[in-house]
């Protein structure tokens, strides 16, 4: 009979097996490997501002940062959704494929006004901290809150301003010139400009200096020997502010880069005589290097005050490189950042078949990729249109794809308006992305000197030990079964236990919520021994203090008068308000009509149901015993005067330790299940009625048969005392939890569990509903903010996508935007908008 099982088991393993197959994942072979691999991730939500209870959508891409290719190198990755507190609300496993993937919240209609945070990481990159997570602000708005009361306004601090400065190449140099960066922020850490005079410590004004983007901006110096320099700027009030330039050394090599040739960046090492006459017969080394991955390497000597050399640039990897300068020894002597960007020619074109549209229109869209050099044939595209106003009202510049990849995850702090850098019609944006490099710099990973802790991750591991139940010791000549309950028939798998009582399942590929159940036999495959079961999930990593970028300005818990901001925050200020009105109209609409502000496609209206095995106690219980059973009880509150299972089946004339008459259909040694567990009359004793949802019994022979097997049974011996033997049952009770004690099972038996399960989050489709009746008692308002959602487009190069939605009901400005990567490596982002009337 075991055997029989076994071979039963073996079945269904083929037949729904756990995702053990080879696949990218085993690429992953050895932490040096690991030491290769720079992974970065990217969320594209459909819009970026919300109101409680809407539904935020997202596309996730994963690359190999050394290529901005779709990397296979982790399969699972992990979506927080992050309160102001830095608590974790909410979270998605989303499963990766090519390292593409998609989910979506609803948010809850409890949420306050804040800047809360959407976070997305591997578990591979929590071997570095949290540097390469990806973050993006969120922001709420109540319309029941009060405006003071809005978490994400910054206070105005009246403080001096903070600026630093940056020499080129890493250090200033006695007799030579050097260009000196600078970067001023206020209190709050964002940029101020400022004007200001540099002096030497004899109190000689050598130049003047001033701001020309986002407080950058830079000037020459020649350090004298013996002298000091500092700067005088002029703070809030008016007064003046002296802060030092870092000092200078008498021996060091300047490293100076320009780029005024396509295709080439031109680098020059000046030195003075002091240092020339050191290194003058000493090999220096050379180093492009992407994301700490040495590029290209040269090998050569100084030979002069005033050394150049010529670095074609095609080949280079597009993004942040970095530059360095080294001796024999290994030891940098100067350091610079440059970006590269090659790729110019990838372009992704919108266009609607119209600029001005009427309410509940049929909005027609044509998507293309012209590509003409890099080599791309496809890219991976997610596609959002919304209304203006909960998109990038907030910021001219926001965050894209492109930026992030290329700027903002290689740089330290926040970048402000990061997309500025990579829009074309901005001609001083490499200009200006240069002193942001000069002065935000590098961020250092230290791969040599970080333990390799978490492995990329694809699928799920369930793992755990088995022990003696009176004894913490392994528990030799045993196994474990598992099974997945979902759906259909199980998946199930037998697991071997090793010395050290560890047993492990890896890469188990499961969507949606399910149940596991676990067991361990031992010989002649009884039930026995304590299971202990790790945690199927890992926890999240730590949340650190989140910077975000400043949104709405007030002083003194007050906000500002008008004649006190900027011209830009004048127009945060009033998109704040604008959006907060907007809330009010919008929310007592949607609670009149019960609308929603993005219809899913689970919310329409369902004309049939499938009826599935794990829907009901009634539907489970078929499933467990293999058909309909003979007799069933469904626990009522008037059974539960009974103490237990047991007692209720012994008083109901089903069960008897002895035997009986025939006609009578007592069964003396049943085979117990618990939600599909096999148990023990111990068990069964131990479990009282008010856990009980059901319960179901199969004891005619011509039933039983598919269920016949050995089990514990309790006879009589020559003493006259019952004692506990194998033998063939001659029936079958199932008896069914109710979900509110699904975890009970662990408590009453120590060899199994039965546990709630989640796998990859599974998405909901976006459903866009199609205007067509005009009658009026089919007339509700269509207020969706998000028009048209569509997470996975794959567009080949140089020809046309045509999608088509319809528009809503809001007088408005509708923005698309579409985001991805190509085939190639290049970020590509575009947008377009049209108006509703």
């Amino acid at each position: 009979m075991k055997n029989f099982i076994q071979f039963v088991l073996f079945l269904t393993a083929l037949l729904f097996p756990f995702s053990n197959s080879p696949n990218l994942y085993s690429q992953y072979s050895s932490p040096n490997d690991s030491l290769k691999i720079v992974e970065k991730v990217y969320l594209q939500s459909d819009r970026d501002s919300y109101y409680p209870g809407d539904d935020i959508w997202f596309k996730a891409y994963l690359v190999d940062a050394s290529y901005n290719l779709p990397t296979s190198h982790s399969g699972n990755l992990l979506v927080e959704f992050i309160s102001p507190s830095l608590e974790i609300i909410d979270s998605r496993m989303v499963k990766l494929t090519g390292g593409l993937g998609n989910g979506d919240f609803h948010l809850p209609d409890s949420l306050s006004s804040g800047i809360y945070n959407l976070r997305a990481y591997t578990n591979y990159m929590r071997n570095f901290g949290d540097e390469l997570f990806f973050n993006k602000d969120i922001i709420i708005a109540n319309s029941a809150d009060a405006d003071p009361a809005f978490s994400v306004s910054e206070k105005i601090i009246n403080k001096n301003p903070e600026i630093s400065f940056f020499p080129e190449g890493g250090s200033l140099v006695d007799n030579v010139s050097s260009i000196v960066a600078f970067k001023s922020v206020d209190a709050n850490g964002n940029s101020y400009d400022v004007t200001g005079e540099i002096y030497s410590s004899v109190g000689e004004k050598i130049t003047d200096f001033k701001s020309i983007h986002k407080g950058m901006g830079s000037f020459s110096l020649i350090p004298a020997p013996g002298l000091s320099y500092f700067a005088i700027i002029k703070n809030y009030k008016g007064d003046s502010v002296r802060y030092e330039i870092p000092e200078s050394f008498s021996t060091g090599v300047v490293l100076h880069v320009s780029n005024n040739k396509p295709g080439e960046i031109s680098l020059t090492f000046n030195t003075n005589p002091e240092t020339l006459q050191l290194v003058l017969n000493h090999d220096f080394t050379f180093t492009v290097t992407d994301h700490k991955l040495p590029f290209q390497t040269y090998s050569f000597r100084l030979k002069s005050l005033n050394n150049s050399f010529n670095l074609p640039s095609l080949d280079l990897p597009e993004g942040i490189v970095m530059l360095t300068l080294s001796g024999a020894s290994g030891k940098p002597f100067c350091e610079r950042l440059v970006f590269i960007q090659n790729n110019e020619d990838a372009r992704i074109t919108l266009k609607t078949d119209k600029t001005i549209y009427n309410k509940r229109d049929s909005v027609s869209l044509r998507v293309s990729l012209s590509d003409s050099t890099n080599g791309a044939k496809e890219a991976f595209l997610s596609l959002a249109a919304t209304e203006k106003i909960f998109t990038d009202n907030f910021s001219r510049f926001p965050s894209t794809i492109s930026s992030w990849f290329l700027l903002e995850s290689d740089v330290r702090g926040l970048v402000e308006e990061p997309s500025y850098y990579f829009d074309p019609s901005n001609p001083d944006r490499f200009k200006d992305l240069d002193l942001l490099l000069l002065t935000q710099g590098w961020r250092d990973f230290d791969w040599k000197y970080r333990t390799m802790n978490y492995p990329p991750e694809y699928g799920f591991t369930i793992s755990g030990r088995v022990r003696k139940k009176f004894a913490d010791v392994p528990l030799q000549n045993s196994t474990v079964t598992l099974a997945i309950f979902k759906g259909g028939n199980p998946l199930i798998e037998i697991l071997p236990i090793d010395p050290g009582g560890r047993f492990l399942s890896e890469r188990f590929d499961l969507t949606g919520d399910a149940k596991l159940v676990a067991s361990v036999t031992g010989d002649n495959d009884n039930l026995k021994g304590w299971l202990l079961l790790d945690s199927v999930r890992s926890a999240p990593a730590t949340v650190n203090g989140l910077k975000h970028r400043p949104y709405f300005i007030q002083n003194d818990d007050q906000f500002i008068s008008n004649d006190q901001l900027t011209n830009e925050s004048k127009v945060i200020n009033n998109s704040y308000h604008k959006f907060v009105q907007y809330a009010e109209i919008k929310t007592s609409i949607q609670k009149k009509y019960k609308l929603s502000d993005t219809i899913a496609l689970g919310e329409v209206n369902i004309i049939a149901k499938r009826v599935d095995w794990t829907e009901s106690a009634k539907s489970r219980s078929r499933h467990y015993l293999m058909g309909t059973p003979d007799k069933e009880i469904v626990i009522t509150p008037e059974l539960e005067i009974y103490n237990n299972a047991y007692q209720l089946l012994s008083s109901r004339f089903i069960i008897s330790p002895f035997k009986t008459p025939g006609w009578l259909k007592r069964m003396s040694y049943p085979l117990y299940m618990i939600d599909g567990v096999k148990a023990t009359k111990s068990d069964v004793m131990a479990l009282p009625i008010s856990s009980i949802e059901r319960i179901d019994v199969v004891d005619d022979p011509a039933s039983f048969a598919a269920l016949r097997t050995l089990t514990e049974i309790e006879v009589i011996d020559s003493t006259g005392m019952p004692t506990s033997v194998l033998g063939f049952a001659d029936g079958a009770i199932s008896i069914i939890l109710k979900d509110n004690y699904n975890s009970y099972i662990n408590k009453a038996v120590s060899h199994s569990v039965n546990i709630a399960f989640s796998g990859y989050n599974e998405p909901r489709l976006f459903y866009s509903p199609r205007h067509k009746s005009t009658l009026e008692s089919d007339y509700k308002p269509d207020l969706r903010t998000t028009l048209f959602w569509v997470p996975n487009i794959n567009l080949e190069s140089n020809k046309d996508l045509l999608l088509n939605y319809y528009n809503a009901d809001n007088s408005t400005a509708v923005k698309i935007t579409v985001e991805g990567i190509t085939d190639a490596g290049v970020p590509v982002a575009a947008s377009t908008v049209y108006k509703v009337k």
